[in-house]
């Protein structure tokens, strides 16, 4: 991967600092195959969600077993940075929910090319969001009882979903799907100001952002901080001393203060390296990690509950 990376880096004449290594390499590491409990569950693999449209605009469907399904749903997005990551790279994570009852779908969406942008990447997922609440009945889902989640830039793509679900000045929205509650592992918040980090290149900035990098407006417009009011639903952050944007989630934490709104927020205090972003998804095997999941679990349970 870092051999990838380096060839890609010297095609575009992008300069890779260590903060997008760590963000891409985060979004492509593989856990034992051990862990793959979602392998041996009924599934649906490869549902095009875009009628011919890209072999990446497309999910899996994993379904709990009968003498545990709650009838629930985990809609789970990728991060990576925006130009890496696989929806079956996460098939460990999805297990952990699996076990518990829930159903849990793998969304796949376009990555950034140099041509294509972020709000390419949020069309896909509102995309693939609205074909799971049209088509729930055919897919044996119920579509009243979703929750969406995502890591890193899935995080931030998850989290703008949610709040173009409840507001339609949110520029890229699904029109059908609502979440009953959303959670995000040590996401991609303040994206507007990605462009004034001294982290990023130009080049960089636009190999992961996008041509429109330089368009402070459209940046804004992108970010999730700037609708975080036009979601009201239950949300749960998690992020952890070693994950190296927990700023980011430090960010989402001082908005809802400030805002009076309740959040649920897990900040695992822990010096082990293993202990790093989105380890919960990547690693989810770790005691940190069970800590994490195990507090996502309780969190749907509840709103769940509370749904009643």
């Amino acid at each position: 991967m870092v051999a990838l990376l380096a060839l890609l880096a010297g095609c575009n004449g992008v300069k890779i600092s260590k903060t997008m290594l760590k963000m891409v390499l985060s979004a492509s590491m593989k856990t034992s195959p051990e862990l793959f409990y979602a392998d041996s569950c009924d599934k649906k693999i490869g549902v095009q969600y875009v009628e011919d449209g890209d072999p990446n605009q497309v999910l899996d469907i994993y379904y709990a077993d009968k003498a545990v399904r709650k009838d629930a749903v985990l809609v789970d997005i990728h991060g990576g940075f925006y130009v890496a990551g696989r929806r079956e790279n996460n098939r460990s994570f999805a297990s952990v929910f699996l076990k518990e009852g829930y159903d849990v779908v793998l969304l796949e969406y376009r990555l950034n090319d140099g041509k294509r942008d972020v709000a390419d990447e949020l069309a896909d997922c509102a995309a693939g969001l609205d074909y799971l609440a049209n088509n729930a009945a055919e897919l044996g889902l119920n579509k009243d009882r979703m929750f969406l989640t995502g890591d890193s830039a899935g995080g931030h793509l998850a989290l703008y979903m949610a709040e173009g679900a409840m507001d339609k000045a949110v520029p890229v929205r699904p029109a059908a799907f609502a979440p009953l509650g959303v959670l995000i592992n040590c996401p991609a918040y303040d994206f507007a100001t990605f462009g004034d980090s001294d982290s990023f290149t130009a080049s960089a900035l636009e190999w992961f952002i996008g041509p429109r990098y330089q368009d402070r407006e459209w940046m804004t417009s992108m970010s999730p901080r700037t609708f975080l009011g036009s979601y009201s639903g239950p949300l749960l952050v998690s992020t952890c001393t070693n994950d190296f944007i927990r700023s980011q989630s430090l960010l989402i934490q001082q908005d809802c203060d400030s805002q009076a709104r309740p959040l649920d927020f897990v900040d695992i205090a822990s010096d082990d390296r293993k202990v790093d972003h989105v380890h919960n998804v990547t690693k989810p095997d770790l005691p940190e990690s069970q800590e994490v999941n195990s507090r996502m679990i309780a969190f749907m349970d509840n709103c769940l509950k509370n749904a009643l």
